[in-house]
C-alpha cells in the first residue's frame, strides 16, 4: 500500500518554559489527589492554538487500535513521543488511568490550563466535562 507523503510539521510560534514545581501545581489544582511521576525538571509549552496545529498535523490518531499490542496506553506513548521529538515540547503527559481501565494524554498550556487528549481521536477537553469517563483518582500521570 503506497501512503501519500506526510505534510511538513507545522511552525510553533511561542514557546515558554517552566519548572517541575510549576507543573506539580497545576496538577494539584486540577486534583490534589493526581499521583505524578515526574520526567523532567524543565518542561517546555505552547499555546493552545500551536497545539491543535500540532495534533492536526499529527498521524497517530490514523493509527489502527490493535488490542494489546497497539492499544490505548500505546496511542498515549506515541503521541507524548512526536510531539517531545518533533517540537522540542515536554508539555505532554502520559495517564494510565487504573479507574477507568484507559491510557490517554494531559496537556499542560503556559496559562495553567491542564486539559486532556484522547489522542486515539485528537479530541481535547477539559477534564471536568468527563469525569465520570476520565476518573484520575486512580491514575499515574508521567511528565
Amino acid at each position: 500500500m503506497r501512503m501519500s507523503p506526510h505534510p511538513p510539521p507545522p511552525v510553533i510560534t511561542s514557546v515558554q518554559e517552566a519548572d517541575s514545581a510549576w507543573v506539580q501545581q497545576c496538577l494539584y489544582k486540577l486534583d490534589p489527589t493526581i499521583v505524578r511521576l515526574p520526567l523532567d525538571l524543565k518542561y517546555y509549552l505552547t499555546n493552545q492554538t500551536n497545539f491543535l496545529n500540532i495534533v492536526a498535523w499529527d498521524w497517530v490518531d490514523s493509527k489502527k487500535y490493535q488490542r494489546e499490542t497497539f492499544d490505548c496506553e500505546n496511542f498515549a506513548i506515541a503521541f507524548k513521543s512526536h510531539v517531545d521529538w518533533q517540537f522540542g515540547l515536554n508539555q505532554v503527559g502520559i495517564v494510565i488511568d487504573y479507574a477507568a481501565g484507559h491510557g490517554y494524554n494531559l496537556v499542560i498550556f503556559p496559562d495553567g490550563r491542564v486539559m486532556l487528549l484522547e489522542p486515539q481521536n485528537d479530541q481535547l477537553f477539559v477534564w471536568a466535562n468527563r469525569a465520570a469517563q476520565y476518573v484520575l483518582k486512580s491514575a499515574f500521570v508521567l511528565i
